[in-house]
């Protein structure tokens, strides 16, 4: 029987099948006959109501007997009184019901989803975690965390961004792979994020960073920028490219780079005893030394910073490399993170137990995941001097305050 169903019809018909696929029958683990059913109340909340209206009554009754003539459900009602008790699916009309809803059945859907994982392993390690949490998932009749249509589109934003290897706008990204320059942003960038956060291994500390910064950082890791990014150095500098030209900076002419620029750099001449890497663009600003060059790192660093400053300490041997940032836990993270990624023996400048004391006047009490770094730095052993006085004096300090002072001095 063809039957155009109403949208109530409808909803009751889905909600049956939605108790059948949750069924063990369903998954072939019951050895007894099991029946399917919901109650009126589950759908037309009010229907056996005092107060509730009859004509409305009469109208659900009226649908419901209709998919009872269509051989969809059986009605069963209380005795002596026409009103329906439950609404029960009729197992031998389940074909036929997944048919006039359009619905397709969860195993084959299921099957599909899996199909579609297991085609995008083997290409980078989070992709292999994600895919395969996935596929355990839907293997343990539990679904997927995305809908199909928006997991095929993160598992190939996920292959691109994770393969990256040069410079792209997140608007770029976006049309080269959804065909639309503001779809990343709008749905996906906080889901890929969020896939490259929990399964990957980027050894970054990002709990003090908003949403927004966060997702920024792991973008940059993969070399995806939201605008174009820039270093920012001074001090004396001879930088030669690969065609043969040459530029000179200067303490008085300072220089910003395109980080994709960076592959066309020979060679990086530094005449300064020092190099300076600066966390904030205030205390970059103001800071100015003739033995120093500074560069200007924007928090956390991405690949492109890195490779630039592995190109200056390969053709500088020799050459002194401070960081100055935030007397905090972070600023200390951002520190140790440098230093491992770059290869680069950093210390720190102006991070010091004695900055904490001479400005404490500016020092702000430790928030909750300040205390959580600070002791887990300790653990390592990473700058105890300066843990312990924050931690013991409850005080941090931003290095903005650092650089005005000295230089006012």
């Amino acid at each position: 029987m063809s039957l155009q169903l109403s949208k109530i019809q409808t909803e009751v018909l889905n909600m049956l099948l939605d108790v059948y696929e949750n069924s063990v029958t369903y998954k072939g683990q019951n050895i007894r006959n099991q029946s399917f059913a919901i109650k009126p109340e589950k759908v037309f909340y009010d229907y056996d109501g005092d107060y509730t209206d009859q004509d409305e009554v009469d109208y659900f009754n009226g649908e419901m007997q209709t998919l009872k003539d269509a051989d969809y459900v059986i009605l069963d009602y209380v005795k002596g009184i026409p009103v329906i008790s439950k609404i029960k699916l009729n197992i031998y009309s389940i074909n036929d019901i997944y048919i006039v809803l359009e619905r397709e059945d969860i195993t084959e859907k299921r099957k599909r989803e899996i199909e579609m994982y297991s085609q995008y392993m083997n290409i980078h390690y989070i992709m292999d975690a994600f895919c395969k949490k996935q596929m355990e998932r839907l293997n343990d009749y539990k679904d997927a965390k995305y809908k199909f249509d928006m997991a095929i589109n993160i598992l190939k934003l996920l292959k691109f961004v994770l393969g990256n290897n040069s410079d792209i706008m997140e608007r770029e990204l976006s049309v080269a792979v959804l065909g639309d320059t503001k779809l990343f942003e709008k749905s996906y960038k906080s889901r890929i994020c969020s896939i490259i956060e929990e399964y990957g291994e980027l050894e970054l500390d990002l709990s003090a960073l908003d949403k927004k910064e966060r997702e920024k950082v792991i973008l940059e890791e993969y070399q995806v920028f939201s605008n174009p990014s820039y270093i920012f150095l001074k001090g004396n500098v001879e930088i030669h490219y690969i065609d043969g030209s040459s530029i000179r900076v200067t303490p008085d002419n300072p220089l910003a780079i395109l980080s994709e620029v960076i592959a066309r750099i020979e060679m990086i001449k530094v005449s300064s005893n020092r190099i300076v890497t600066v966390e904030n663009l205030t205390s970059y600003n103001r800071m100015n030394d003739n033995k120093s060059t500074f560069i200007y790192l924007s928090g956390y660093h991405n690949t492109g910073k890195q490779r630039f400053l592995k190109k200056i300490a390969e053709n500088n041997s020799g050459i002194s490399w401070f960081h100055f940032g935030d007397i905090d836990p972070d600023g200390f993270f951002i520190l140790k993170n440098l230093a491992e990624k770059t290869g680069i023996p950093f210390a720190p400048l102006y991070m010091d137990v004695r900055q904490l004391i001479s400005y404490r006047q500016y020092c702000k009490p430790l928030e909750r995941n300040d205390i959580v770094k600070g002791k887990s730095l300790l653990k390592i052993h990473f700058y105890d001097e300066v843990m312990e006085f924050m931690l013991a004096n409850n005080c941090k300090l931003e290095q903005e305050i650092i650089s005005w002072l000295k230089e006012k001095n």
